[in-house]
């Protein structure tokens, strides 16, 4: 792994939090951006110690890569969804693939075994076992019921546009900008 990597990674979400931090604070993503600032900073001091601590550094890579790298994504996806802030969603995601490329984490993954997809094929018919239902018919009564709701509201409406029609008493300041319409 590369430490001067990390760290340019580091510098350029720190940038990103420092000018946006009063704007987009309250977002659902911003948590995401700082949790991978601070653990890019660890990871980077980890790896820039003295006495390199191997382990402190697996643990920050191992947690990046379960965990904070696709959440990461998936909420730095939803800031490129977002018409209003694309670009700075853009360069979330570049900063991201950036860090995974410097900790090596795709190659990483790659190389490991996968579980096998499903089969694509027709979907499993219904055996002769298998319960389907029955089909149920509406009854008349439900069709009178529901005309009866329909003529009630309508004739609630008509009250409500009588009401609305009706003419309010004029007041001094009517007849003051009466001419003006």
């Amino acid at each position: 792994m590369d430490s001067k990597e990390i760290l340019a990674v580091h510098s350029t979400l720190h940038l990103i939090f420092h000018r946006n931090k009063n704007q987009h604070q309250r977002t659902k993503w911003w948590k995401w951006l700082s949790a991978l600032k601070r653990i890019t900073l660890k990871l980077a001091n980890a790896l820039d110690d003295r006495a390199f601590d191997a382990t402190a550094a697996h643990a920050y890579k191992q947690h990046l890569a379960t965990s904070l790298i696709p959440r990461c994504f998936q909420a730095f996806s939803t800031v490129v969804a977002d018409n209003q802030f694309s670009t700075l969603g853009v360069v979330l995601l570049a900063a991201l693939a950036r860090l995974t490329k410097a900790t090596r984490i795709a190659h990483e993954r790659k190389s490991q075994p996968r579980a096998k997809p499903l089969p694509k094929g027709p979907p499993a018919v219904a055996s002769a076992k298998e319960d389907l239902g029955e089909r149920v018919s509406r009854s008349g009564d439900s069709r009178m019921d529901i005309a009866e709701l329909t003529e009630a509201s309508s004739q609630s409406t008509k009250k409500t546009q009588k009401a609305k029609t009706k003419k309010r008493k004029k007041n001094a300041i009517d007849d003051l900008f009466n001419g003006l319409l």
